[in-house]
């Protein structure tokens, strides 16, 4: 409890959450420069010097390089000043001039000379097969083929042959810009780095957190502890390399990263927006460092409708009511499950082998924030506090009241925790604010869009996550 004293506790924190999605990711390095400019505008304006730009920053896979990269800048340099130019600097390193495919295109150029009208355009040509060359022979700083294929000893069957790829250029291009391990702290006034993975055997998400725990303690524990058979990944040190080649190791494309012992996979496989991973770890953090008892005590004063939207001017009355800091959260989303082609029309869907592909990928992995489900929660949160807020100036009502709180939830399951309904609302808090910003496929899109590292795409996607998060 002597934690609570070193810094005042928000009323709201904000969060960044980046999506995964390979080469895309080049478009949030542009969203966040906006960002940086528009928040850091404000708070200019408004006089509010040592305002955090992002309490929190959660990715999966490419979204967990990107959030890597400006935490660990912030951790270097105590700023965010810098941290989107170093970001951009990443994505140029990374990407590599359109491969020589004048022979492949060769077929293209006779339809295309005859005008057929169902044949690609000339950038849509131009991605595809540099993306084709690039399964082939690889891209320098990011992946490279591991020759021979694996054959196939269990079926014997010569066809069935597996091509991996080797993650070690990424590796070194991650480390060449981030500085690890990545341990961050709250009373430091540092951003919180949560990168999310799953454990292939355990077939669940897992976050690793830089923020430290109990006793300064940095771990993940999943699984089913009700049962004694919950799992504990220990890095007191940080975040470091490994976690998050975790988050991307894409499956069958790479091997598993091995962590402890325990196999883990693309943290896309089940959470490629990992909302849900930042709300629980938000609520696990903050349930821990304010204490059980002061969260009870807090809900039952029902000064939860007293909103201090000021991330510093906190008056000490304010700070003796304790509760979970509300979240405002900026999500970048870069594939979209709805399709958004220029070309199409109504509700017409690709009919040709690659854009039937395309379409499966956005719709596998582009599921995005679900504000409906969110917004209930919040409106029955509000409600709830009304209704106990009516027993503040009636000792019989209020003394009703308490006693329903002290009431034990009906159990679902015989391994479900026991629960009281104050158990249930003191934790509790709200998404107050979420601003989207959306990448749209153009004209031109391919499948393989994720593994689209020319020089021409990449710098692309950064002007256009510049320009997008502009009107955000």
């Amino acid at each position: 409890m002597s934690n609570l004293n070193k810094r005042p506790i928000p009323q709201v924190q904000r969060a960044l959450v980046l999506q995964g999605g390979g080469a895309l990711g080049a478009y949030q390095a542009g969203v966040f420069k906006s960002l940086y400019e528009k928040i850091k505008g404000i708070h200019d304006v408004s006089n509010e010097k040592d305002v955090p730009l992002f309490d929190i920053i959660a990715g999966t896979s490419i979204g967990a390089i990107n959030g890597a990269i400006l935490v660990s800048y912030f951790v270097e340099h105590k700023t965010w000043d810098g941290a989107s130019e170093k970001l951009e600097t990443f994505w140029k390193y990374l990407s590599t001039p359109t491969p020589n495919i004048a022979e492949p295109l060769k077929q293209w150029k006779k339809e295309y000379k005859k005008g057929n009208p169902l044949i690609a355009s000339e950038e849509a040509a131009r991605r595809y097969y540099s993306v084709k060359e690039f399964s082939k022979s690889g891209v320098e700083k990011v992946f490279k083929p591991i020759h021979p294929l694996k054959q196939d000893n269990k079926f014997c069957d010569s066809q069935n042959q597996w091509l991996v790829y080797d993650n070690q250029p990424l590796r070194k291009s991650i480390e060449k810009f981030t500085k690890f391990p990545i341990a961050t702290s709250f009373d430091k006034g540092e951003p919180r780095l949560l990168v999310v993975s799953v454990d292939a055997a355990e077939g669940t998400t897992v976050t690793f957190d830089s923020y430290e725990g109990e006793e300064g303690k940095r771990e993940s524990e999943y699984g089913d502890s009700h049962l004694g058979k919950s799992v504990i990944i220990r890095y007191d040190e940080g975040i470091g390399i490994k976690h998050l080649i975790a988050s991307s190791s894409l499956p069958e494309a790479y091997a598993y990263e091995d962590i402890d012992g325990r196999k883990f996979w693309d943290g896309g496989l089940l959470s490629n927006t990992p909302i849900k991973e930042l709300v629980n770890a938000h609520k696990r953090f903050w349930e821990k460092r304010i204490g059980s008892k002061n969260l009870e005590n807090s809900f039952r004063l029902n000064e939860r409708g007293k909103e201090m939207y000021n991330y510093s001017r906190i008056s000490q009355e304010q700070q003796q009511v304790k509760r979970i800091p509300n979240l405002e959260i900026y999500i970048v989303n870069l594939l979209d499950p709805k399709e958004n082609n220029s070309n199409s029309v109504g509700t017409k869907v690709p009919e040709d082998f690659d854009g039937v592909k395309g379409r499966h990928i956005d719709i596998k992995l582009g599921k995005a924030y679900d504000s409906e489900t969110d917004g209930l929660y919040a409106d029955y949160v509000n409600l709830i506090e009304k209704l106990i807020g009516l027993g503040e100036n009636d000792e019989l009502l209020k003394e009703k009241i308490n006693r329903i709180l002290e009431e034990y939830t009906p159990r679902r399951f015989m391994t479900e925790e026991v629960k009281r309904n104050i158990d249930i609302l003191k934790s509790t808090f709200k998404i107050v604010k979420i601003t989207q910003i959306q990448r749209k496929d153009d004209s031109n899109s391919i499948s393989g869009k994720l593994s689209d590292f020319t020089s021409e795409t990449i710098d692309r996607l950064i002007q256009d996550g510049y320009q997008d998060a502009l009107s955000k």
